[in-house]
């Protein structure tokens, strides 16, 4: 078995993804393949002795499509997002120009219709409807070329989707209103129709395109965060080399302040290393001889010496951009419904169009005028414009009001799948907490008074670059204690900090640091113990080898988190906290918060895992994070909600962003999506229902004699038929109708807003 994630060069819309998806994966020899098209990837699961790579790149080909071999994949970050860019700016600038275009026609015949007005046939001499005729061709034929691009396609491999539906009733009225108007002399060509669905198509797939377009970004991200260089020991000397030539086994050396290049083992040296781009966690992990280091982490103090044990795919960073990458690839859907009714639906209304024309040519010998005309009328009303517009304009709106709320949903899929969701998944660090230590307790221990210890104390810690160190200066700051100047200031890897203040020797750190300077705080042991057991660090301060305070530091919970777990309950959300931390650690916060669910100890990499173990237990999960490691998760979790103040790399894996760090916005993003879901079936249900009415009334139904369909229509007036001019209109309204109702969107307010506006 061999799987493989490949870049697919041609994509322009989700429809293509479905295609590939469906012609490839039922090919001998493939067992899955996923094809996320935001991210111009495909996901395939193949067995090499019935199908090869080769295979698939000539059956990508034939559906229009480049494959882009692994070993071919050597575009940088940079041209990669250049690429990506013209692709957006050349979907607008078709938008643009369809409505550049479409402009004049729509509006002259919305006037016509709204006001009652008579055609105007000329102007200064000249005939309009040659002028409309002028502008609405390039649309039909040019800007819209993609869309029979992709319907040749899909019909060429026996494949149905919107595409082929567009195509069918934009040029039925397109040809209609020209061959009317060049040889039957009709007054209205509906020229507007085509040109006014194809341009709100459009723009529904360049909003889409944007909004997905950055599904890649995730992985571009992750990649910057490699170390470019490493400092490796051969023969004897140290060399700079590029971080793809590291070989496994070498040593490497990494200075304070470096990035650690590739995952190895401490041999020489102790110091602390920066772990949150990986792990998330806030404090910084000591390390010596004999542990373990993770690439992309950042060494804060201490030269020290490891051997390389994973290099190139094998590191941890690498493995987690591969865990993205295939848990992105992804559909919609809603749209893959409708995608799915379109495929019968198309030969469906081809046969009943030439049906119709049979019926009324053959067997009641009507005119052939009249058989094309009614064959003509079914076609253009049933046309897909309401089913086109029913998906994106709901989205849009229901984005945009996401976005009013400090809200970001990245395309429609993270619409539709939020209003699904059963269970909630929090990262600890950084998302329930604020993400850095704060000073929580301080114990006087001996004679001296507080004010006057925690002056001295933040005065050493002046000097520390340490977060613990930082978190004791802002507080003794924010108690009005003035530093004084220190000297002789010495910090001590592993252990804690010392100096010389007012003469007076200081001397903060651990318990380690206090046994190797032979200060004994065993009297103390018991007040450290609990306040350890409630998941607070505890550094001891003394004086002059004399105890004389002992702090207190924990990462503190975020002021939104205990009243949006509070909400998530009421909406009978199973709610569980995925921590790397220790379970004493990760209970506590628990406990404070009401979650009854707690994984600790959980690896960077295992926590895709939890998320696919949560989704075969039955349920829809969102993960909530901000970090790396949380990326992997965010994808795999059916949505993935990123807080704000996280990494960028989160937050580009994140289908759903709060901008405003607030987890209240967890209940809000979902009551949201629900509510926009609700709009979307609604303008499903009627775009389809007047389909259903209509297409009868245009095949001719009821003219002139309809009592042989049912007695209770022989009460209809006789001789009702269906133009295709007014079928045309009747399209246009069906539409109007649809983004009517997903207007109304712009007036919700979610209930969790109106709490949060609500007077304390």
């Amino acid at each position: 078995m061999t799987k493989f994630i490949l870049k697919v060069k041609g994509m322009h819309c989700a429809a293509c993804s479905t295609l590939i998806d469906k012609f490839v994966g039922r090919q001998e020899g493939v067992y899955a393949i996923k094809t996320n098209y935001g991210a111009e990837k495909t996901a395939i699961e193949f067995d090499e002795r019935k199908i090869s790579l080769e295979k698939v790149d000539e059956l990508l080909h034939k559906l229009g499509y480049d494959l882009v071999r692994p070993d071919e994949q050597g575009a940088t970050v940079e041209e990669e997002e250049q690429k990506e860019t013209e692709r957006v700016s050349q979907a607008r600038r078709r938008v643009i120009a369809a409505f550049v275009l479409a402009g004049p026609i729509i509006v002259y015949y919305m006037l016509i219709h709204m006001l009652n007005l008579k055609h105007v046939h000329a102007l200064y001499g000249i005939d309009l409807n040659y002028l409309y005729w002028i502008l609405s061709t390039p649309i039909q034929f040019v800007i819209a070329w993609p869309f029979y691009r992709n319907s040749f396609t899909a019909i060429r491999v026996g494949s149905a989707n919107m595409d082929v539906l567009v195509v069918l009733g934009t040029t039925a009225a397109y040809l209609y209103s020209a061959v009317g108007f060049l040889f039957f002399n009709i007054d209205h060509p509906f020229w507007e129709s085509s040109a006014a669905l194809l341009s709100f198509i459009l723009l529904g797939r360049y909003i889409e395109m944007r909004a997905k377009g950055r599904a890649s970004a995730a992985i571009k991200e992750l990649l910057k965060l490699e170390a470019k260089e490493a400092h490796v020991i051969r023969n004897g000397a140290e060399v700079t080399v590029p971080i793809d030539q590291i070989q496994k086994g070498e040593t490497v050396v990494v200075r304070p302040g470096e990035k650690i290049p590739v995952d190895g083992v401490i041999l020489e040296g102790h110091t602390h290393i920066d772990e949150k781009v990986v792990t998330g966690e806030s404090m910084p992990v000591g390390k010596g001889a004999g542990e373990e280091v993770i690439g992309a982490t950042v060494n804060i103090e201490g030269l020290i010496r490891f051997r390389a044990t994973k290099v190139g795919k094998e590191t941890l960073l690498s493995q987690i951009i591969q865990m993205v990458e295939e848990a992105q690839a992804s559909r919609a859907p809603i749209q893959n419904l409708v995608d799915k009714i379109s495929e019968y639906f198309v030969p469906a209304v081809v046969i009943l169009s030439l049906v119709t024309f049979g019926v009324w040519y053959f067997v009641f010998a009507f005119p052939f005028r009249a058989g094309l005309l009614r064959m003509i009328a079914l076609l253009v009303i049933s046309c897909p414009c309401a089913m086109g517009l029913a998906t994106p304009t709901a989205l849009i709106v229901g984005i945009g009001r996401a976005a009013k709320f400090g809200i970001i949903l990245k395309g429609g899929e993270a619409l539709e799948k939020t209003y699904r969701i059963t269970a909630v998944a929090f990262d600890k660090t950084g998302t329930l907490t604020v993400g850095k230590p704060a000073v929580t307790d301080v114990v006087v221990l001996g004679a001296v008074p507080e004010y006057e210890a925690l002056a001295a104390v933040g005065a050493v810690e002046v000097g520390s670059e340490h977060p613990l160190a930082r978190a004791i200066v802002e507080h003794t700051r924010a108690a009005g204690s003035l530093l004084p100047d220190v000297k002789d200031f010495e910090a001590m890897a592993g252990l804690g900090v010392r100096g010389t203040v007012d003469g007076r020797r200081v001397v903060i750190g651990n318990k380690a640091c206090m046994d190797t300077f032979g200060i004994p705080v065993a009297l103390y042991a018991s007040a450290a113990e609990k306040l350890q057991s409630q998941a607070k660090t505890v550094v001891y301060a003394a004086i002059d080898r004399a105890p004389v305070a002992l702090l207190a530091l924990a990462d503190t919970l975020k002021p939104s988190a205990v009243e949006a777990i509070r909400e998530l309950k009421k909406m009978q959300k199973e709610i569980v906290m995925i921590t790397g931390d220790n379970p004493k650690t990760a209970a506590a916060i628990a406990a404070s918060l009401g979650i009854d669910r707690v994984l600790a100890e959980v690896l960077p990499q295992q926590k895709a895992n939890v998320i696919k173990r949560l989704q075969e237990e039955g349920a829809r999960v969102a993960m909530v994070g901000d970090g790396i490691n949380d990326s992997p998760a965010l994808a795999q979790a059916d949505v993935g909600i990123a807080v704000g103040s996280g990494t960028d790399i989160a937050v580009q894996t994140g289908q759903v962003v709060l901008v405003k760090d607030d987890l209240r916005d967890v209940v809000t993003a979902m009551q949201l999506s629900r509510k926009t879901i609700w709009k979307v079936w609604q303008n499903l249900f009627w775009a389809f229902i007047y389909n259903v009415l209509a297409i009868p009334i245009a095949g001719g139904a009821l003219y002139p004699n309809y009592a042989f369909i049912h007695p209770i229509l022989a009460y209809l007036p006789s001789g009702f038929t269906l133009r295709p001019e007014i079928a045309g209109f009747a399209m246009a309204f069906s539409s109007v109708s649809v983004v009517t109702n997903s207007l109304l969107l712009r007036r919700y307010v979610p209930l969790m807003e109106k709490v949060k506006r609500l007077p304390i």
